[in-house]
């Protein structure tokens, strides 16, 4: 394995990631605890495996990536998730993270606070409390339990009995692992958890068609006229709160402080039109007008500290000048999107909940030329038209799953606003999500046709083409009646 391939990615994991990381390579097969001690991070993790010769197929290593929801980390193995997945469905079952630790991973990121609780309540006259006050989650409660032999891999009666009390679901996850043990089958390739390990996106062979040493009973085909529920469920975000969650509007009108950028005509129409909008969807609607980079940080990190807890989404929408990777205050300072997004990555009550982020600002200074389609264009420019501005810097989503940013253009290209009706892009935006919310279309679809009707248009003889990046894992249907 490439040593400089393993610090790169050593260095865009968490504390709390190499954490579960060891935890999964917790193993006999793999590493023993002993071996783990001194392990601080991910790079001395993988070399401790390469010494044991793990590495060799060029599986392990992804196989964990996946299991801890990493995707964004397997270019720099050059492959992919689906290419991952399809390998594993065919490597010797005896090789890998085992079930066990998959299986007890799942539990721990399904686990809610409330019912972690319940468990460190139960485990009170069992373990020490020094101990479980230090166990910031289920896989802290669950390593001091294989400790004390409280749990093991034959030994998951115990904690099947206290997830029994709190959350049945959960126990029956170690029902289900206890069955495929005693059919000696190999457990299914399952949702480790919401963003992790999910049904391979390759179809699986008929069984017949497979060598008697592949088939498993415990592989089901589905059609898709009909899903099985408790995968249909996990396709879409639960949104079950009223507010839905905070929409930040953040609209700069007026550059007076900056020389270079002209006061951004228009943009109260986006301003007022994603108020009715989101308004609509329930949401619990905030405008900061006019404001300095430095302000726009500042709002940023406050509703990153919010609790966000009985809330399901979060929209951030900012109206402004831009750069390429970069918005700008009114003071003609940049911040990059990165530096926006970031803190609601970090954020605990918005883990696992989709957080939206929809600029209207330029993303460089070129326009974008029309390539003409046999019949002409769709439709002609009307009325007086404006740049929203300039300039160059790097730009890639944020490495956190379960974020769209919703950008009015490609990278290098100008973005459009009309100075009495407003930016194309916004109104077209509004316009798709009030057409279709009510159809229940989710948020990708409708991005979709935002693209559609925004590429068709003609702008002081350029294009614009609207660019949705997004990390998102499951289907988003936002409510509007």
């Amino acid at each position: 394995m490439n040593t400089l391939k393993l610090l790169e990615i050593d260095e865009d994991l968490t504390s709390k990631e190499v954490a579960e990381l060891k935890f999964l390579c917790t193993d006999s097969d793999l590493l023993q605890k002993k071996r783990l001690e001194r392990v601080s991070d991910a790079k001395d993790l993988f070399l401790r495996l390469e010494e044991q010769g793990l590495l060799e197929d060029g599986l392990l290593i992804p196989e964990l990536l996946i299991t801890i929801g990493r995707f964004d980390l397997l270019f720099i193995l050059n492959t992919s998730r689906e290419e991952v997945e399809r390998h594993l469905q065919t490597r010797d079952t005896s090789k890998g993270v085992s079930p066990y630790r998959k299986m007890l991973y799942k539990l721990s990121e399904d686990m809610t606070d409330e019912n972690l609780s319940v468990v460190r309540f139960l485990l009170s006259e069992e373990i020490p409390k020094s101990k479980l006050a230090t166990s910031s989650s289920l896989l802290d409660i669950l390593i001091e339990m294989e400790k004390q032999q409280m749990l093991g891999e034959d030994n998951l009666d115990k904690l099947q009995g206290i997830l029994e009390k709190c959350d049945k679901q959960l126990a029956n996850v170690i029902q289900d692992f206890k069955m495929h043990k005693r059919q000696g089958n190999r457990p299914p390739l399952q949702e480790v958890s919401n963003h992790q390990l999910s049904r391979p996106h390759y179809p699986e062979p008929i069984e017949k068609d497979l060598p008697a040493s592949r088939r498993d009973s415990s592989i089901n085909l589905f059609t898709d006229a009909q899903p099985p529920e408790q995968f249909e469920d996990k396709e879409y975000y639960s949104i079950s709160h009223q507010p839905v969650g905070y929409c930040l509007i953040v609209n700069n009108y007026n550059f007076g402080k900056a020389e270079k950028f002209k006061n951004r005509k228009g943009t109260e129409m986006d301003r007022e039109a994603l108020i009715r909008v989101f308004q609509k969807m329930k949401f619990e609607v905030k405008v900061h007008n006019d404001l300095n980079a430095s302000d726009m940080l500042n709002v940023a990190e406050e509703f990153a500290n919010m609790d966000h807890t009985q809330m399901d989404v979060f929209v951030c929408c900012v109206l402004s000048h831009g750069e390429k990777g970069a918005v700008l205050g009114v003071d003609g300072k940049q911040i990059e999107i990165r530096e926006l997004t970031l803190p609601f990555a970090r954020c605990n009550s918005l883990a696992s909940k989709p957080k939206l982020f929809f600029i209207q600002a330029c993303q460089g200074n070129l326009g974008h030329e029309p390539v003409w389609m046999t019949d002409g264009p769709d439709s002609t420019e009307e009325g007086r038209y404006e740049e929203d501005a300039r300039m160059e810097l790097p730009f890639s989503l944020p490495k956190e799953a379960d974020f769209l940013i919703g950008m009015a253009t490609v990278e290098h290209y100008q973005s459009f606003r009309h100075t009495t009706d407003g930016s194309i892009y916004i109104q077209e935006l509004c316009r798709q999500l009030e057409n279709h919310c009510p159809k229940k279309e989710d948020i990708l679809s409708i991005m979709t046709k935002v693209n559609h009707e925004v590429s068709s248009k003609m702008l002081q003889g350029k294009k614009q083409m609207p660019e949705p990046r997004y990390t998102l894992r499951k289907k988003l249907v936002l409510p509007m009646d």
